[in-house]
């Protein structure tokens, strides 16, 4: 069988997690992937552990793109249907089926994604997608937990999406992009912060560990982690001094302290150096925490003067490629309006 699956346009990251965690899925046209399965419930099983992931639509083989045959699969008094080739004409679409039906109600698409997943839920609603020059149609038939992601981000003890913190699903994405398979693997965040990274960690099944500098961030995130029924060795401890107290981890995933904000231009340049610091003797002290083969997902600010753009990442440049191979850089992700850009590296400890 074949789906379609929906992407947040946000989720930059989208394309480097599925292709790490589901084979053989391929861009279908801009924040949608098509990808095979056997079945339904495998599918969305996989996608649901996704971060990008915001609905999935199957194609219903043998049934084609006349109206006839889309309105006689409509089984609530709710529908949609959107036009994947001509997007224009999902309007005449939905009222042409309407006019077939002679009952129901449609409810027009925004734009080519649909409708969104807490319309489809509220309203329960069929949604159909066509694509005619293709003769294809294809049904939703599974939408993300909105009201759970919600939750993460909004309503734990410690929850302050303004802080600058990484949202729920970007954190999920970060994870994802560690290739291997959670169970039994130890994963660690040395700037836990809240604990966004570890609550994802912990929902996908890894074992958990963390650390902060900062006492109270320790003890929010453990509340949070706490909240949500998870346990972890969450410590006070210096990022670059890891090694005293963990050992035989398998992957850390983490956003660093990128520094202070709202600094103006000219003072970029002083704050560069001592990040870049601080991010080396992590990555030195890290090879004496990592199995042989772990791996590091890592975001690296990329600051932009206007005149000169400063990228920290450029310290794996160098001796530490002797430890480590660069699988993956470029990865950016910003927040709307955000000073700073992050570039998520991912590194992998040389056997």
């Amino acid at each position: 069988m074949r789906f379609l699956l929906f992407v947040g346009a946000s989720n930059t990251l989208a394309e480097s997690e599925i292709e790490t965690q589901i084979s053989g899925a391929i861009p279908h046209q801009p924040n949608v992937f098509l990808l095979e399965s056997k079945s339904v419930l495998l599918v969305t099983e996989l996608v649901s552990r996704l971060g990008c992931s915001i609905k999935l639509a199957r194609e219903l083989a043998g049934v084609s793109p006349e109206l006839q045959s889309i309105a006689d699969l409509i089984q609530v008094k709710n529908f949609s249907l959107t036009s994947l080739d001509d997007f224009k004409s999902s309007s005449i679409l939905n009222q042409e089926i309407k006019n077939i039906r002679e009952k129901g109600r449609f409810i027009l698409p925004k734009d080519q994604f649909g409708l969104s997943p807490i319309l489809i839920k509220k309203h329960r609603i069929d949604e159909f997608f066509i694509d005619q020059k293709a003769e294809t149609v294809w049904q939703t038939v599974w939408v993300h937990d909105f009201e759970h992601w919600i939750k993460k981000d909004r309503h734990l003890p410690f929850a302050n999406a303004k802080a600058g913190i990484l949202p729920p699903k970007i954190a999920r994405s970060m994870v994802n992009l560690v290739p291997v398979e959670p169970k039994g693997k130890l994963l660690l965040d040395p700037f836990c912060g809240s604990g966004r990274v570890l609550v994802e960690a912990a929902e996908l099944g890894y074992t958990i560990a963390g650390t902060d500098i900062i006492q109270k961030q320790v003890e929010e995130t453990k509340a949070n982690l706490s909240f949500l029924g998870f346990d972890a060795q969450v410590e006070v401890l210096d990022a670059t001094h890891l090694s005293n107290k963990f050992h035989d981890v398998d992957a850390i995933v983490t956003e660093p302290f990128l520094g202070k904000p709202n600094l103006r231009p000219d003072q970029i340049k002083y704050l560069v150096p001592g990040l870049e610091k601080l991010y080396l003797g992590c990555l030195k002290d890290w090879l004496r925490v990592l199995n042989p083969g772990g791996y590091i997902v890592m975001v690296f600010p990329v600051f932009d003067t206007g005149k000169h753009i400063y990228k920290t990442s450029s310290v794996i440049d160098g001796k530490l490629e002797l430890s480590y191979n660069l699988l993956k850089r470029d990865i950016l992700y910003s927040r709307p309006n955000a000073e700073v850009r992050r570039e998520i590296v991912i590194l992998q400890k040389k056997h």
